[in-house]
């Protein structure tokens, strides 16, 4: 990593902002995903971002970083991918779909067989989600937003922008379930390893004890947040 980025003044004007993602963003994705989690089987797949960002994205958001160092801030050969480069370079994300249970499941992290082709057989202007019935992944009627994606580049871990992010996230969820006529939300749920269970409770999330995914091997914690 270059040198340039413990220069970054991230209280400057402008240079951080958060903004909702859309399928757009997906390779951009992937570069904060493969860059936060060191252990493949915690990631998400592209394909898994593709889906979520098809059928969900209002419930996606990203922050970026605006400054001429920006680039450096990702890992060695990686570049931020985005498809509007004045959004600046993403540094994180916190990526989810919506599920009827109160905690997140293995089915509820799942992506449904040839969703593909039922977005594309839908009828134009129709909504992604519901061209797709599915017992997995994204439910539209539940009122949890599952969370399956929450990080922050490396570089940028323990200046604040995860707290920033979660903060303006629950923010939008509240907003998005008081919106007339859209499905309430009643909480906001994810898994983390025993060793984040601190970090989250800080944010002001519940430990719900063990979780029973076993996503990744297994070994999560249940934590929520009411709205």
């Amino acid at each position: 990593m270059a040198s340039s980025t413990t220069s970054i003044d991230l209280s400057a004007p402008g240079a951080v902002t958060i903004r909702p993602l859309t399928v757009a963003d997906r390779d951009a994705c992937v570069v904060v995903e493969n860059a936060c989690f060191t252990n493949p089987d915690h990631r998400a797949t592209p394909d898994k971002f593709s889906y979520r960002l098809t059928v969900c994205p209002e419930l996606c958001l990203g922050v970026f970083v605006h400054t001429a160092d920006s680039e450096a801030l990702l890992p060695a050969g990686s570049s931020s991918s985005s498809a509007a480069p004045s959004s600046g370079v993403m540094v994180g994300h916190v990526i989810a779909t919506r599920c009827g249970a109160e905690v997140l499941s293995d089915a509820s992290m799942g992506v449904p067989k040839d969703w593909r082709a039922a977005v594309a057989a839908a009828p134009a202007g129709s909504d992604a989600a519901s061209a797709i019935s599915s017992p997995l992944g994204h439910q539209a009627a539940g009122s949890t937003v599952a969370v399956h994606s929450l990080g922050i580049v490396p570089s940028l871990q323990g200046k604040g922008l995860g707290t920033k992010l979660m903060k303006a996230y629950m923010e939008r969820m509240a907003a998005l379930s008081a919106t007339a006529g859209a499905q309430k939300i009643d909480r906001v749920a994810l898994i983390c390893q025993d060793y984040l269970v601190d970090y989250y409770t800080k944010l002001g999330f519940k430990n719900n004890g063990p979780s029973e995914a076993q996503f990744g091997g297994g070994g999560w914690f249940d934590m929520y947040y009411t709205i």
